[in-house]
């Protein structure tokens, strides 16, 4: 082996070492980049998930709280009311319009007891309708923040792997200007 192939072999490992070089650090920053855009992604997703559980924590304990606070006030006005009972007797006007609209009611009931039904029926039916109305928005809304979440993810992906390509280029454009020099 004679000096020139000496050289000549030196020449080609020390730019093979340096493409190593320039791939390991490529390689590294690539993993970094992507380790670090999943954390991210991560995170974000167990806080939304935390958060949702925190806010209906919340919202079970107020309305706890306001349960209570409901049954101690009936508590203390049946207290109230048993201490201060005064039975007073409805006047004689009021017993006579009240039989009049019993009568009517009767009346009404006796006479189409189809149409005394089914204004209770119709209101069933409109609760029934906005209850599955309130129950389809809050579908709809789920779904939205899933796919708002989902883009999220994907532009973070796409993102990462535009860096990746950016970087890979500048990485082979180097080695090949340092190639042809």
């Amino acid at each position: 082996m004679n000096k020139q192939e000496f050289n000549d072999l030196q020449k080609k490992f020390g730019t093979e070492t340096k493409k190593r070089k320039y791939q390991k650090v490529f390689n590294f920053f690539s993993t970094l980049i992507s380790i670090l855009g999943i954390t991210v992604i991560s995170y974000y997703f167990l806080e939304t998930i935390f958060i949702k559980n925190d806010s209906q924590k919340l919202e079970i304990e107020n309305q706890k709280r306001m349960l209570q606070k409901q049954i101690i006030e009936l508590e203390n006005k049946l207290r109230i009311k048993d201490t201060n009972v005064i039975i007073s007797s409805p006047s004689e006007e009021r017993i006579k319009v009240l039989e009049s609209k019993i009568q009517t009611l009767n009346k009404i009931i006796i006479d189409n007891p189809e149409k005394s039904l089914t204004i209770p029926l119709l209101n069933k039916d409109i609760e029934n309708i906005k209850k599955e109305n309130d129950l389809q928005i809050e579908l709809i809304k789920d779904k939205v923040e899933t796919v708002v979440d989902l883009n999220k993810w994907i532009l973070g992906l796409i993102f990462s792997l535009l860096i990746t390509i950016v970087i890979s280029n500048l990485a082979k454009n180097k080695s090949k200007n340092s190639t042809e020099e």
